[in-house]
């Protein structure tokens, strides 16, 4: 059963409880909770953006692992397809191009490992990793429905996800 069914049939029976109660149990209005007088459903329109749920390691296990995996944990399924080394950008501060690595995807996970260790200085680095949550060209990271990532956490499909970790050598 799909989540509509599932939604109309849950507020159906609310109405129907309603008006058992209103009908059956009182004889007059009188005797009903204020809030059973009146019966409104707040609607949402269209249907939440995906969201980042969690990111692991935690910066501070991080600091000290220079080939840490990274793991990204999304609060819904998303389109695999749409989770690509184009969409899923990993920088050092220490280099100017992207750092190299395996990307692995789930329903509602990703995974980046790099190849080696991530670049760095004599002051270590910082380790950014972007979720294209907006079109650039390169693609965007979708859910199954084709609702783009709220990476800016806003409440509306779009915007870039970005986290920073800090390498100390």
């Amino acid at each position: 059963m799909n989540k509509w069914c599932k939604f109309l049939l849950g507020a159906f029976a609310g109405a129907a409880i309603i008006y058992a109660v209103k009908k059956h149990m009182c004889c007059c209005s009188k005797c009903l909770p204020e809030v059973l007088k009146s019966f409104s459903v707040p609607f949402k329109h269209g249907q939440a953006p995906p969201k980042v749920k969690s990111i692991y390691p935690d910066r501070q296990t991080f600091a000290f692992r220079h080939d840490s995996p990274i793991w990204i944990e999304f609060d819904m399924p998303m389109n695999n397809a749409s989770i690509t080394k184009e969409t899923v950008i990993v920088r050092s501060s220490a280099s100017t191009e992207p750092v190299e690595g395996l990307l692995d995807a789930g329903s509602r996970t990703l995974m980046f490992r790099p190849y080696g260790e991530y670049p760095m200085d004599e002051s270590g680095a910082e380790i950014t990793i972007t979720l294209l949550g907006s079109e650039t060209g390169c693609g965007v990271i979708i859910d199954e429905q084709g609702i783009a990532l709220d990476g800016d956490n806003d409440g509306k499909a779009g915007g870039d996800f970005e986290y920073t970790y800090r390498i100390i050598t």
